[in-house]
């Protein structure tokens, strides 16, 4: 489809559907496959793009809807929302007008939709403030690492935990991706620091070449399990990356 698809891999342990309106995104996070990986291209690097199936922002609503007609009901029953997105970012300026449009179309039939961004700017934009009445049937994510360094396009992270808060005590049910672990350290000081305003957190480690090691991870872990009260998933690679065995 165009622009709802079912997720394969990984990924659909953030959701078994999601939608992607557009390429690109201008964070420039030094970490992305976005940028650096071989799909750099067809996923659009740091310059968005509608999609170019979706022909225009107006043709790109109508096939959103259609499609969404089809999904629906197995949406609903999947007890997952439709997750927005995986590929850009759906709170960005040059994003979020169609995103929430399609967002609220999805709210109105339904259907629970579940948000992932890096700004923190984007709160009291009209564009988004019928979705965030709902709410039943959003949930809102941040993605924090505690290296701003290495996000410069996006917001700091202390802007979005602010964000997280705001959304929190407005009844909003808010969520971070703790991913990747960039330093563990971080990563937890990430959570210690939305402990009382998040709802859920899901984990996972950075691919390829890291600077910690699997005893790390288990440290990290602990300390995370130790929060008996904290809803956690941690992805596979977390999970398999802590039962490494470390020579000495």
């Amino acid at each position: 489809m165009k622009a709802i698809y079912k997720v394969n891999g990984k990924a659909a342990k953030y959701s078994p559907f999601a939608c992607d309106l557009y390429n690109g995104c201008p964070h420039e996070c030094s970490y992305c496959h976005n940028n650096h990986s071989s799909m750099s291209k067809t996923l659009g690097g740091k310059t968005v793009r509608l999609k170019k199936q979706l022909v225009d922002e107006d043709t790109a609503y109508e096939i959103f809807c259609k499609e969404l007609a089809r999904y629906r009901s197995e949406i609903i029953s999947s007890g997952s929302p439709l997750h927005f997105s995986f590929v850009s970012d759906p709170c960005l300026s040059e994003t979020i007008e169609l995103n929430w449009k399609c967002i609220d179309y999805t709210i109105s039939q339904g259907v629970p939709v579940q948000v992932l961004t890096k700004r923190a700017d984007w709160l009291f934009h009209p564009a988004v403030q019928n979705a965030l009445c709902h709410k039943d049937l959003i949930k809102v994510g941040f993605s924090l690492t505690g290296c701003d360094a290495l996000e410069p396009g996006a917001s700091p992270n202390a802007e979005r935990i602010s964000a997280i808060n705001f959304l929190h005590f407005a009844g909003i049910s808010t969520w971070a991706s703790i991913e990747p672990i960039i330093d563990p350290h971080r990563s937890l000081c990430m959570i210690a620091r939305t402990v009382n305003c998040c709802d859920h957190y899901k984990v996972g480690i950075l691919s390829g070449k890291k600077k910690y090691s699997p005893q790390q991870i288990r440290d990290f872990m602990d300390v995370v399990k130790s929060f008996d009260f904290l809803s956690v998933y941690c992805k596979n690679s977390t999970i398999k990356c802590s039962k490494k065995i470390t020579w000495i």
